[in-house]
Parts: C-alpha cells; structure tokens; sequence
C-alpha cells in the first residue's frame, strides 16, 4: 500500500509540475530557434487540460470525502464544540465538491486542443 500511495504522490506532483516545465523547455527551444518548440507548446497545452481535469476529480472527490468526515464526526464525537467543529467540514467539503464539478463542466464544454 504504502508504493501505491507513492506512485499516486509522484503522479500527482508530476501531472502538478510537468505543464510548467514543458512551458520552459518550450522557451528554450523557441530561443535557439528549434523547429521541435510548436510541438512542445502544443504538447503543454495538453497537459494543462490534464492538469485541470485532475485538479477537478481531486477536488470533487476529496470535497465528498470532507463531507463525509464532518457527518461522521457530528456523529460520533460528544462533547459539544467537537460536533460544533466537526459541522463545519461539511459545508467547506460540500464548496470543494461543487468547484470540482465547475471545473470539470467548463473542460468538458471547451474544445479539444489541436
């Protein structure tokens, strides 16, 4: 268990970083005057629409998850400012969900890049 949650760590710096990079090897190449640098923009574009899209699958399921937690902590905590705090992880849970599936809406309605 423990690689898996680390390949999901590097994956995710690397989808988190990668657009960036890409963005800088383009810079690079545009200089020197390379013919490879249209292909790299065009390739970073692609990995900022997976970045976004990631992004929004991160957000959406980890707000769920938020959610969750805050139900379940009302339920089970007992003094009275545990549930208080507790409560408060559902409607910031319920915000992370509902910018999730904004971003999610808005790539599926863009086109697709060349």
């Amino acid at each position: 268990m423990d690689s898996l949650i680390d390949v999901l760590a590097w994956l995710l710096i690397g989808i988190a970083v990668g657009p960036l990079l890409l963005l800088g090897l383009y810079a690079i190449a545009s200089y020197f005057g390379l013919g490879i640098a249209d292909h790299i923009l065009a390739l970073t574009g692609r990995f900022l629409a997976l970045q976004w899209f990631s992004g929004g699958v991160l957000n959406a399921v980890g707000g769920i998850a938020l959610a969750a937690l805050g139900v379940w902590a009302v339920l089970h905590f007992d003094p009275l400012l545990h549930r208080l705090l507790a409560a408060l992880l559902v409607p910031f849970g319920l915000w992370r969900s509902y910018l999730g599936v904004t971003v999610l809406r808005a790539i599926s309605k863009t086109e697709d890049l060349p």
